[in-house]
């Protein structure tokens, strides 16, 4: 539902609301629309139908806030965050989000809380290699480079050395997403404070560029305080986070796509489950579905034993419930049985969109299985549910320990 308080202040989308009726200016609804928040369907002159809300976060559009509220718990989304993108350990000990309702806040409160604490032991440093120009020689001397450039001048020298320093990828990852979030704003002072310390403690380290890769961090046992921290400030940085041009606006914001945080959650926690019994889970393999290859088909999950696919999931996080549901689910994963030749689907849905059923196709000896998981459960609970997915998913008499 979109409620329109007085002027000012800012739109409220809730997620767990189908559908509204609203009235807005074309471009703000054109905006939504383009930004992949919502579905937008004019009903009238300057009245618009928001449905199938599929991104939760905050957005400015021009002068307009727009907030989409969650129907899951922000510190349950968390979770999902942090086992979805693999962030370790999460400090729910120094991270307290059972209050809060907006998610942008919640995020800029974790991240200066966790990179509190990964900077408590000291800042992280590493040998880099360095090239420059400098007055005194030291290192190796880049005789081409020095004729090149200089013309034959002896100084300064073109030089390369390795250094010890701050100036490292996690060091300019993590001060680049406190900087963008103090150029975001809408953050506590007490959370303020803590990233503006953050920005200081890394000033060695050089800032991201926009435009610029963001880097891969490879973790090692000196780099394992960080993970936590760089798990957010990629997420800030990239799919989550947005400062550009949308329509006639200037956007900033934050936003998250729920679909994908669920289908990241459940396929590295089936990973985890399955570890149990061997073989392999795979994320979006893609295969042909005829026998040219023209016809592209990608499930969520695998499951591979001895390179072969031997049991197919779909993660399906619904925003609101289509005509048919969940006909158009079951067409697609009958496609992947059948290309796969195995007799039995798993659809896994955030509970609340779809009750635990079977449908048998009796023509095809395939049966599809629709699971619920419950996403208001404690991580222990959420563990155990998915457990329980891929014991029902286990193939029979595969022979594996």
């Amino acid at each position: 539902m979109l409620l329109q308080g007085p002027e000012g202040l800012p739109f409220v989308l809730k997620e767990a609301h189908t559908e509204d009726d609203v009235d807005l200016d074309s471009a703000t609804a054109a905006a939504i629309s383009n930004l992949g928040i919502a579905a937008v369907m004019p009903v009238g002159p300057e009245s618009w139908r928001i449905t199938n809300i599929r991104r939760v976060g905050t957005v400015r559009l021009g002068s307009r806030e727009v907030r989409i509220a969650s129907k899951v718990p922000v510190a349950q989304l968390f979770h999902l965050l942090a086992v979805g993108q693999q962030w370790g350990e999460w400090h729910q000990d120094i991270v307290k989000l059972d209050q809060a309702t907006d998610l942008y806040p919640a995020v800029s409160e974790a991240f200066s809380a966790v990179a509190a604490q990964a900077l408590s032991g000291g800042v992280l440093r590493d040998y880099c290699e360095v090239q420059s120009a400098e007055p005194t020689i030291r290192g190796r001397w880049l005789v081409g480079e020095q004729i090149r450039r200089r013309h034959g001048l002896p100084l300064p020298a073109e030089l390369q050395y390795d250094e010890y320093t701050a100036n490292i990828p996690a060091n300019r990852l993590i001060r680049s997403a406190a900087r963008r979030l103090l150029g975001l704003g809408g953050i506590s002072l007490a959370a303020r404070a803590r990233v503006m310390q953050i920005d200081r403690m890394l000033g060695e380290a050089d800032l991201l560029i926009r435009g610029d890769q963001i880097p891969v961090v490879q973790h090692n046992r000196n780099t394992e305080r960080y993970r936590a921290v760089l798990g957010l400030a990629r997420l800030i940085l990239t799919g989550g986070s947005l400062d550009h041009r949308v329509g006639g606006f200037a956007s900033a914001g934050f936003l998250l796509d729920l679909a994908a945080v669920f289908e990241s959650f459940v396929e590295h926690e089936m990973r985890r489950s399955a570890a149990r019994f061997g073989g392999s889970i795979v994320g979006q393999d893609v295969t042909g579905l005829d026998v040219d290859g023209k016809v592209e088909i990608r499930p969520d999950i695998v499951w591979k034993i001895d390179g072969q696919v031997r049991a197919v999931f779909d993660a399906k996080y619904k925003a609101e419930k289509p005509a048919g549901f969940p006909n158009a689910d079951i067409y697609q994963m009958l496609a992947y049985c059948i290309r796969h030749n195995v007799q039995t689907g798993h659809l896994v849905y955030a509970a609340g969109n779809e009750m635990p059923a079977r449908y048998t196709i009796a023509q095809a000896g395939i049966t599809v299985v629709c699971h619920a998981l419950d996403l208001d459960r404690s991580p222990d609970e959420l563990s155990a549910q998915i457990d329980r997915i891929v014991e029902a998913a286990l193939p029979a008499g595969n022979g594996v320990a």
